[in-house]
């Protein structure tokens, strides 16, 4: 029994100035987003403007490394074109815009300039997507995501996160980047390419220490 209370207090030990140091933080951003697709050996993104609005903390690991997780709600989307490559099928162009949480868990490494400190971060970033629209010649939808209809997309990607940071005390100016790893279309018609989901966050944030 008091070997476990040690063990206990010499963990309470370690952990509570780790725990002193984390900071907390907010960011909101406009988001430069595209759902990419490679047609007739070409790439085609088809883009547009959102916005990127999210909750961070920052949490010291080892000197200047940190582990760097947030919650970011975030309106993104694009557009793409279905049956291009099926024969005698007429080619739909589909633009849809639609509200996702993602949670990007980053490795951010800091380094320091007189009164800047300028970050690189990467890691892994789960996206679940919630609601939105998808818009074709004739009609505007609602996305059933996670159905198998043409006109749905898939509910969940995984994507890579990546991006540079530079913060002047309290302040922080960001851009970071996702792109998505799995295919996001529901219905795959023979012939037709894989879709993703990029995106690109110009932030701007402000960190509790």
């Amino acid at each position: 029994m008091k070997k476990i209370v040690c063990i206990v207090f010499l963990t309470m030990l370690m952990v509570v100035p780790v725990m002193a140091q984390v900071t907390f933080g907010a960011r909101v951003g406009g988001a430069y987003s595209c759902l990419v697709q490679k047609v007739e050996g070409m790439y085609e993104a088809g883009a547009r403007f959102g916005f990127s609005v999210a909750g961070l903390v920052d949490i010291p690991l080892y000197k200047r490394l940190s582990l760097r997780p947030e919650v970011a709600f975030v309106h993104q989307g694009g557009s793409f074109i279905s049956n291009y490559q099926v024969d005698g099928a007429k080619n739909s162009l589909y633009k849809c815009r639609y509200h996702s949480i993602q949670i990007p868990v980053n490795l951010a490494y800091t380094f320091v300039i007189k009164d800047v400190q300028l970050g690189v971060f990467a890691g892994p970033a789960l996206d679940f997507s919630l609601f939105g629209k998808m818009k074709t010649e004739n009609q505007n939808v609602d996305i059933q995501f996670g159905q198998t209809e043409e006109a749905d997309l898939k509910s969940f990607d995984l994507g890579v996160s990546v991006g540079l940071r530079v913060d002047y005390r309290r302040y922080f100016f960001s851009v970071g980047a996702i792109c998505g790893t799995l295919d996001r279309r529901s219905v795959k018609q023979e012939g037709e390419s894989s879709l993703y989901q990029n995106n690109v966050t110009l932030s701007v944030g402000y960190m509790f220490r």
